[in-house]
């Protein structure tokens, strides 16, 4: 859907890179633009297997290895900028300010060009020279950390790198809006979004509940939950299941009418010792079935609940593989397996399952993207003595 889009990504760790991987795995053409060292996230260039998150958001893409304190590199960047349609980063406008490679540097060189910006805490403000890895922005200052700990407990870490995926997909839905925009008009924009922001989205109903009415529901146990059956129960065999769904549903999977009848639990919300009470009544339900048989016994009445699934089960869900949610790339490595992007694009009612594109090594397509721009082989020659470019690329 993105042929013959080309996108320039001066970024590195996660956010930025995800936005720009999505463009990619539609077909846009992204040059990323690494140290010689390489991403961070890579693990270093002389690690054998790099890491699952640089593989994951950097299928696709062509790499071109920099030293950005040699003399070439400046006018390397600005060649590529002045054909690109799309020109992404998440280094601190303060430091992109010294490198002149700024929106207000870049802009003139081609004016429509869309100059996307993923940030930790945005362009206005104390912080907006401020950096900061998604469980610091996202997470602690967004607000999500604290909603997400229960009442008396120790904060939980978050798995990593959620909240950089978010924002990823945000940054990707603002920069191509910006690109429709571009193609009407024929000027680019300047487009932010930052972990902080979308933390605060992602929290939203708290955030707003917090504006207007200055009270949030804090998060409690199991036993205290705000819904009694909009809970997680336990099975015989040791696994979890969620359920929300009312009563009766409930009363009718199990055969327990009296549940229904019990005039404790009657009404939307019944009194507080009586929901507990409800809790241990339908623990006591579900751990007399294994997982299996509970399932089948909610969905024979339509109650809706899901299995907790352990990552183990994701991989296997059928559901996710009829959908084509895991792709297979080839990485430096070997092929590997990986989630797809989280879209699905349906051409005459099917959908279009279009292969992912390998995981570059460091620098791998330097010499082809510097011929591509107008570099000779003594240019090129030049900057590998020179320390441009890798020597051995």
């Amino acid at each position: 859907m993105l042929e013959g889009l080309r996108v320039i990504e001066f970024g590195s760790m996660v956010a930025a890179p995800a936005a720009t991987c999505l463009l990619a795995d539609w077909g846009a053409d992204v040059i990323k633009i690494e140290s010689h060292q390489g991403d961070p996230m890579r693990g270093g260039r002389s690690s054998a297997l790099g890491s699952t998150n640089f593989d994951l958001h950097n299928r696709g893409k062509r790499d071109i290895a920099l030293n950005t304190a040699a003399p070439d590199t400046r006018d390397i960047i600005l060649r590529l900028v002045k054909d690109a349609d799309i020109f992404v980063t998440n280094v601190l406008q303060g430091q992109l300010a010294k490198l002149k490679l700024d929106y207000e540097t870049l802009h003139p060189l081609n004016p429509r060009m869309v100059y996307g910006v993923v940030s930790s805490f945005g362009q206005e403000g104390p912080d907006r020279n401020r950096g900061a890895t998604d469980n610091l922005g996202f997470w602690a200052r967004g607000g999500g950390t604290a909603l997400l700990t229960i009442e008396g407990e120790d904060p939980l870490p978050f798995r990593q790198s959620v909240g950089d995926r978010i924002t990823g997909i945000s940054a990707c839905a603002a920069i191509l809006a910006a690109l429709t925009a571009a193609r009407v008009t024929g000027e680019g924009r300047f487009i932010d979004t930052s972990l902080l922001a979308n933390g605060l989205w992602a929290f939203g109903t708290d955030v707003c509940n917090q504006l207007n009415t200055g009270r949030v529901v804090p998060s409690r146990g199991r036993h205290r939950a705000a819904m009694a059956l909009a809970n997680n129960f336990k099975t015989r065999d040791g696994r979890w299941i969620q359920y929300h769904d009312n009563l009766e549903n409930l009363a009718r999977a199990f055969e327990r009418p009296d549940l229904a009848a019990d005039p404790r639990f009657a009404g939307p919300r019944p009194p507080r010792e009586h929901q507990t009470a409800l809790i241990d009544i339908v623990d006591g339900i579900f751990a007399q079935y294994d997982l299996a048989e509970a399932r089948r016994k909610l969905d024979a009445v339509g109650a809706r609940h899901e299995p907790v699934q352990r990552v183990v089960d994701v991989v296997e869900d059928p559901q996710a593989i009829a959908n084509g949610r895991f792709v297979e790339v080839m990485a430096p490595q070997g092929p590997i397996r990986q989630v797809a992007n989280p879209w699905s694009v349906f051409e005459d009612g099917r959908p279009v399952r279009r292969p992912m594109g390998p995981v570059p090594k460091v620098g791998e397509h330097t010499v082809g993207i510097l011929q591509e721009i107008g570099y000779g082989e003594a240019d090129i020659a030049r900057m590998r003595v020179n320390g441009t470019i890798l020597p051995d690329v």
